[in-house]
């Protein structure tokens, strides 16, 4: 088999040499930092549990998601320990929410299943402490998501999905400019909810 590739990469090495920027570009296991006016990305890491889980502990924040509010610390480690193991996949990339005014951090964003849509596109998704709502916070870290997503992995579509009932995330994504295209029914907690299905393009326009 390896023969046969090195042939044909001597006939065709235009096609494979876009093959290799192609992973390249979907297989992003860096350790970037995104700053924004009142907040900062980076990378989600295994020490950020005990945070994540004053924030993951609340009820309100969790009520449309599909897990119940985590009980300890320790309950959120393999949801933080498998989104590192699919970052190195190059398959996601979950942020933790930074406040630079206090340091602490406050939520988290993430870019997921990016296999799934063929190398480009992800699905957007956030998370908030409840005392940073209203302020615009997610806002901000969402829209920083969205543009790393575009202007430097060049994916070309994000898609998202919201509660119907879910007002604030909803005004969120209308405010990265995500359009509801689709809605779709789910078993969450053991009852049937209607989600919205939010997507935008890039800005060009342009598939990969």
């Amino acid at each position: 088999m390896e023969v046969a590739l090195r042939a044909l990469s001597a006939v065709f090495p235009w096609a494979f040499k876009r093959h290799r920027v192609a992973v390249a570009k979907a297989v992003d296991t860096t350790d970037p930092v995104i700053e924004g006016d009142r907040v900062r990305l980076r990378i989600l890491r295994e020490s950020d549990a005990d945070a994540m889980w004053r924030i993951a502990r609340d009820p309100e924040v969790t009520q449309f998601l599909p897990w119940e509010p985590m009980g300890t610390p320790q309950a959120i480690l393999p949801f933080i320990r498998d989104q590192e193991a699919r970052r190195k996949r190059g398959d996601a990339l979950c942020f933790a929410v930074i406040s630079k005014e206090t340091g602490a951090l406050i939520g988290s964003t993430d870019l997921v299943d990016m296999r799934r849509y063929l190398q480009t596109g992800a699905e957007i998704g956030y998370l908030l402490a409840k005392e940073q709502w209203g302020r615009g916070i997610m806002t901000e870290a969402a829209n920083l998501t969205l543009r790393y997503a575009f202007d430097t992995l060049r994916l070309t579509r994000l898609v998202a999905f919201a509660d119907v009932e879910n007002r604030a995330s909803r005004r969120v994504l209308e405010k990265l400019g995500m359009a509801q295209m689709d809605n779709e029914w789910r078993t969450v907690k053991n009852e049937r909810r209607l989600y919205l299905r939010y997507e935008r393009l890039r800005d060009d326009g342009q598939a990969a």
